[in-house]
């Protein structure tokens, strides 16, 4: 996790090339469509899509007007409802009339996801070349970081588990392919170690979809590579989050314990199985607050050398992948102190992490690593709610799923900030806007 440039992105983006791939700053409405990547299928297909939800927000406009009721707040522009410093109640109606693409749609209905994701690649998905994808960094162009380039294939892997539509199974393909050109197959020449493990989980995912064995590969060599350097026995085990090796953290640890259990499902090798009980232990010994469910950032060195600092902030990424890897442990074991675990977590979440029930803004705005920090969350908390029955979270879900949607801009974009209306002439960043895409994908998915 982190915000340095790329490599070679100067190189790669000479004058020439910025002219053909990112393009001149523009509305999102408005981008050149030599900049995005052209899916003819697809977008017949969407076109389709929308004729049908046209037909469907005029009919919910007369069935509203014929019962006497009154419409949500029109996005965009007006004066700002109370809903918005006050969201609205999990019972409240989850459909708005406004004019931005899905006008109408309940929030966690799969029309109003794909809405949601067809929103967020007109703004943010590039064709490289034929066959070779990416995600701009913002509406203006650019090149999204290594590690929040993964998150958003993941995104796109969301898209797909929820719909098992093709045209997302090729999306995964070409980005995944873009990916390895720009960034090559061997990934420790960066220092990041978490870094390497979001790209695997990506990669992993990819092959699970796809069937394409060059993926699980790619994903075993990096994570095995990883796994090498980044553990050792300071402070009693853990993942250095970098190769400076200045503390260990659940943003390396947690996410390499659900890369270990996937690896093991996807090979059989018990090795696997074995390191993610043991990251998972020492996570839970160091950075878990059993009494509350909180699971804390990362531990460092005092300053004078001697005896470590446990640095105790609760971002929600954090607590996300804790959740998920202690419900794929469970699964795997039929361990049900994994499953008590998870589920602390989540009652945490839900009760500290929030505001008036909307999961808590994690950025001020920029190209900050805290913008897409919900997205990680809601996959791991919805599918662990999802897979173990546990229907007391799916209001909460519905609530933050309809915030965001309903405070959407005109051009369909959530920003990460799901408790007020994401602005229309504001430069948005791929990254905070993915988040809200995963939350309304893995909300609206059977």
């Amino acid at each position: 996790m982190h915000g340095a440039v790329p490599p070679g992105l100067c190189t790669l983006f000479a004058p020439t090339i910025i002219a053909v791939v990112v393009g001149p700053a523009a509305d999102p409405s408005r981008a050149s469509a030599a900049g995005r990547a052209p899916r003819s299928a697809y977008v017949l297909r969407r076109a389709f899509a929308l004729a049908a939800l046209c037909s469907l927000a005029l009919a919910g406009a007369a069935v509203t007007a014929a019962c006497g009721g009154s419409s949500a707040t029109t996005v965009p522009g007006g004066a700002a409802s109370a809903a918005a410093s006050h969201p609205a109640s999990p019972a409240s109606p989850s459909t708005d009339s406004g004019t931005s693409p899905g006008a109408g749609l309940p929030a966690t209905s799969p029309s109003a996801a794909a809405a949601a994701i067809d929103s967020f690649d007109s703004a943010f998905y590039r064709r490289f070349k034929p066959g070779r994808t990416y995600f701009a960094t913002n509406t203006a162009g650019g090149y999204a970081d290594f590690w929040k380039q993964a998150e958003m294939i993941e995104m796109v892997e969301d898209a797909y588990d929820g719909t098992h539509d093709p045209v997302y199974e090729q999306m995964i393909v070409e980005l995944e392919t873009q990916f390895r050109w720009y960034y090559g197959k061997t990934w420790t020449n960066r220092v990041w170690n978490d870094d390497i493990t979001w790209a695997v989980i990506a990669a992993l995912r990819a092959y699970e979809i796809t069937g394409d064995v060059q993926y699980l590969d790619l994903a075993r060599s990096n994570f095995d590579a990883m796994y090498a350097r980044a553990w050792t026995s300071e402070f009693g085990g853990g993942m250095w989050w970098t190769t400076a090796k200045t503390q260990k953290d659940v943003t390396t640890t947690a996410p390499a314990t659900i890369a270990a259990c996937m690896l093991f499902k996807d090979t059989h090798d018990p090795a696997y199985l074995a390191k993610a009980k043991t990251m998972y232990a020492w996570v839970r010994a160091n950075l878990y607050n059993a009494g509350t469910g909180a699971v804390y950032d990362h531990v460092s060195h005092k300053p004078n050398g001697k005896g470590k600092v446990v640095w105790t902030t609760p971002f929600t990424y954090n607590q996300g992948t804790f959740i998920g890897s202690a419900n794929l442990l469970f699964q795997l074991t039929g361990d049900k102190a994994y499953y008590d675990d998870a589920l602390r977590t989540m009652r945490y979440a839900r009760a500290d992490l929030t505001h008036h029930g909307i999961l808590q803004s994690e950025s001020s705005g920029g190209n900050q690593n805290g913008g897409g920090f919900k997205g990680i969350f809601v996959r791991y908390a919805v599918r662990f709610a999802r897979e173990n029955h546990l229907t007391e979270f799916e209001p909460w879900f519905a609530l933050n799923a309809t915030t965001a949607w309903r405070h959407r801009n005109a051009h369909g974009l959530m920003g990460q900030d799901w408790a007020h209306r994401t602005r229309n002439r504001r430069l948005l960043y791929s990254w905070d806007c993915s988040a809200g895409v995963v939350l309304l994908e893995v909300v609206s998915a059977p």
